[in-house]
């Protein structure tokens, strides 16, 4: 039997990419100088690993990142280790959007299964970071990336490209030009292009001029993923909607878990062990107010699952370490389709919001008239409010309040 399980250890080593070294049998990396990091392994590159990624990514062979393609408003200075925590305030910072997109990555879930079924691949560019001269930073490309090693493999750190960047224009031209280059961060959409172009239109670093607008798209998308005709498209476009493109924010698990603990609450798991929730339900306390903690629960969900909703309201609130609580339903909208107008995506946000409640209330209604004779019930159950989700409306930083 041992001898099978070596011969199979062996071929998912060859399979990920591993150095014949890598013992997968007892989870211990012997070896990590290998072109494939096995994220279940281990939560940390090592110095190793970055010498085998300066090795594979070779600065000649991508003039376009790290060579004389790059534009005179940014510098490649080298490739490094850093420590995660520091990354993961770069994109707090950003609200959680990666500055050249629209709304979270749409490869998302692609890139995140990949890093944890076939390993991080050292073979391609990594993170790149803008670096100032106060020491702050800005994540060009790879907020999607930083957030799974972070989030879903617990790493502590990352490996980047770092640069220094002269000008707001070419960060926001730069994050864009980067994701039209075939590395594992997910293509630009053509609402990435809108967005940075009318932010830069209305901070003044690009004329509202047909000409001035094709040759920006150009030096921002290259040879990647558009055609002559559609860059056309593209131009006329953002020369008739040269207004700021709404900033939108995702709403994942993950998203929602660092929310919450950012905004001072706590997992109802943690505060009440003896009560049997699972550290994975989206149930809270607020840790900042000790009369709130003491009377109220929080509990976040989506707005397209109402019925699923009113049923984990229901369990929640049937548990007796909750007798007396009050439950306050928090619903998030998931991801809103992308766009440049402001009014349209707050009405999607609301009748978003709006089709939950009134769902929610029909079947209580529903029950009530079916197995209740219609009886009235007072409930310490109440739809409370919404996480935030767009920039230009809400308070970022605030529950909207029904």
């Amino acid at each position: 039997m041992n001898a099978q399980v070596q011969a199979l250890s062996s071929e998912l080593s060859k399979k990920l990419g591993l150095n014949s070294k890598t013992d997968l049998t007892n989870g211990k990396v012997k070896d990590d100088n290998s072109i494939v990091v096995n994220t279940l392994f281990t939560n940390n590159f090592s110095k190793q690993n970055l010498s085998k990624l300066e090795q594979l990514v070779q600065v000649e062979a991508w003039p376009e990142l790290y060579g004389d393609q790059l534009p005179d408003g940014i510098k490649f200075t080298g490739f490094d280790l850093m420590d995660i925590s520091v990354l993961d305030q770069a994109i707090k910072g950003s609200l959680g959007n990666q500055v050249a997109r629209a709304s979270e990555n749409p490869e998302f879930d692609n890139i995140k299964n990949d890093i944890l079924t076939n390993g991080y691949k050292l073979r391609y560019p990594p993170i790149a970071v803008a670096e100032y001269e106060n020491g702050s930073i800005d994540i060009i490309t790879g907020k999607t990336r930083t957030k799974i090693l972070k989030n879903n493999c617990k790493f502590t750190n990352a490996i980047v490209a770092k640069y220094k960047v002269f000008s707001k224009r070419t960060l926001l031209t730069q994050s864009i030009r980067f994701n039209c280059i075939d590395v594992p961060s997910g293509t630009a959409k053509a609402g990435d292009v809108l967005g940075v172009a009318s932010e830069l239109i209305s901070e003044g670093s690009l004329k509202r001029n047909i000409n001035a607008i094709r040759e920006w798209i150009t030096e921002a998308v290259g040879n990647g993923p558009f055609t002559d005709n559609y860059k056309e498209h593209l131009a006329v476009t953002i020369l008739n909607n040269a207004s700021v493109r709404p900033q939108i924010y995702s709403w994942r698990p993950e998203n929602i878990a660092e929310w919450m603990n950012d905004h001072g609450f706590l997992k109802a798991s943690e505060q009440y062990p003896a009560a049997g929730i699972s550290g994975s339900v989206s149930v809270y306390v607020d840790k900042k107010n000790k009369k709130s903690t003491n009377d109220f629960l929080y509990m976040v969900c989506a707005s397209s699952s109402f019925t699923k909703n009113l049923y984990r309201a229901a369990e929640l609130m049937s548990n007796s370490h909750f007798i007396g609580k009050t439950l306050r339903v928090l619903v998030h909208t998931s991801t809103l389709p992308d766009s440049t107008n402001t009014k349209d995506l707050k009405e999607v946000f609301e009748q978003r919001i709006k089709n939950h409640n009134t769902e929610w209330k029909n079947m209580l209604r529903n029950y009530s008239e079916v197995f209740y004779d219609d009886a009235k019930v007072k409930t310490n159950v109440v739809l409370y409010g919404a996480l935030p989700a767009i920039k230009q409306i809400h308070n970022m930083d605030e529950i909207v309040v029904f």
